[in-house]
């Protein structure tokens, strides 16, 4: 079986961490992690993050992004939902649908699951599933109340190094000044980002809001032209990171 390159799946992981994805109104009341898919989690993982893609799919924001961006989430098109993982070794996608068969490049392990990846990844996220719990309980306990209330989440540890180029490098800078980060969008016809680091001293949070400010200065430079309206504060610890964009910056943001 033919599967998608690890390229694509880290475009797509690119995608929910930067939330060029979907949206909901604010005053609606998400469901939380579906346990299905939380129990395809392997154990050992670093990062995870999920998008609602019927939320995708149905939002202003994405029917304004180009063809080549839109294009990056083509093999979840039969999918509801996907969650992706992190290991620092193997990327995961796990994802929720009505599958008549297997998106591409990825395997059924339940009538409504498919998981693609490495062929040992996979293995990992059928062996989690069968064990009826996941094998990451104090991520999806930071993510819990992000999905809830946001279709689009991230929570990674302090120790991830993630396999990412251009601006999406720094995230790297970012989760290993911090003990762990969390991060949520909505999208209407705008991008709506709040990335939250926790950090393990208040030293530590005030050189990472140091380092945030002037990455977003030089970033703007760089791009000749804005960001978003971008708004970082510090709170004893946790540094924030507020973002709203159009999108034409949101494509910006990932490229």
């Amino acid at each position: 079986m033919k599967r998608i390159p690890h390229s694509r799946l880290l475009a797509a992981a690119g995608l929910v961490l930067c939330a060029i994805a979907t949206g909901c109104p604010r005053n609606a009341l998400l469901p939380s992690i579906d346990p299905s898919l939380a129990s395809c989690v392997p154990s050992g993982t670093l990062l995870l993050a999920g998008v609602d893609l019927e939320q995708l799919r149905a939002s202003q924001l994405y029917r304004k992004l180009s063809p080549a961006t839109v294009a990056l989430a083509d093999p979840l098109r039969n999918a509801s939902y996907v969650i992706v993982s992190w290991s620092g070794n193997d990327l995961t996608a796990i994802a929720r649908g009505s599958f008549r068969e297997p998106p591409p490049g990825s395997e059924l392990i339940a009538p409504n699951l498919a998981v693609a990846g490495a062929p040992e990844a996979i293995r990992a996220a059928r062996a989690q599933h069968r064990s009826g719990t996941t094998g990451a309980p104090d991520l999806l306990s930071y993510a819990q109340p992000l999905a809830r209330e946001n279709p689009i989440w991230a929570v990674a540890r302090g120790t991830a190094t993630l396999p990412l180029t251009g601006n999406l490098a720094n995230l790297k800078r970012f989760l290993h000044s911090t003990e762990h980060t969390t991060a949520a969008a909505r999208i209407t016809d705008t991008l709506s980002l709040n990335i939250a680091g926790v950090c393990r001293t208040a030293g530590d949070a005030q050189h990472l809001e140091r380092t945030l400010r002037a990455f977003l200065s030089l970033a703007t430079l760089r791009q000749g032209g804005t960001l978003g309206q971008a708004t970082v504060t510090v709170d004893d610890l946790t540094v924030r990171l507020t973002l709203t964009a159009d999108a034409a910056d949101a494509e910006r943001l990932l490229h």
